[in-house]
């Protein structure tokens, strides 16, 4: 039902044509949703520009490194560096997720087996929101914990660039 929602809300027009005007607590609460859901397109319309570029620099270091080109064909998806290099860093990201989700699961369970509710949103200023969340990771015997997402408004609506999702992504 989840990934139905955010189906319905990221359409497949180009990216870089879409302007999103909804509020920060709304993308606030569908970045948390686009985890829950594996919804990784989606989620990646979410992330700022600068979040994306700093995730896809993990994967640009392993692709480096890789002289078998094995990094380049999963992680990337992609024949060779050059068709790889002209991926967008939404893209990268998403394919990325789904390789992972699809192949090494378990690095994921923190993020996607787990509820997330927003609690609140804390603005700073006109241009930077803070959402406020509750993760409830679903697991015998784990504490609930309150985490904050950073989002910026961009010309194409708010994004979130800084949240301890990414941080945990940005380091596997």
């Amino acid at each position: 039902m989840i990934a139905g929602v955010l189906v319905c809300v990221w359409d497949s027009q180009p990216l870089a044509a879409q302007v999103d005007d909804s509020p920060a607590d709304t993308v606030a609460a569908e970045y948390l949703r686009g985890f829950q859901a594996a919804a990784w397109d989606g989620l990646a319309q979410r992330l700022h520009p600068a979040a994306l570029e700093y995730l896809r620099l993990a994967i640009d270091i392993q692709v480096d490194a890789d002289t078998t080109g094995w990094a380049l064909a999963n992680l990337g998806g992609a024949a060779d560096r050059a068709e790889y290099d002209e991926r967008s860093d939404d893209r990268v990201f998403a394919d990325v997720m789904r390789w992972t989700q699809d192949n090494a699961r378990g690095l994921l369970s923190s993020l996607v087996s787990r509820e997330a509710d927003l609690v609140g949103l804390v603005m700073e200023g006109e241009d930077t929101a803070h959402a406020v969340y509750r993760v409830r990771t679903i697991a015998y015997g784990a504490e609930p914990a309150v985490q904050v997402a950073t989002l910026f408004r961009t010309p194409r609506g708010w994004k979130v660039r800084e949240a301890p999702e990414l941080r945990t992504l940005h380091t596997a």
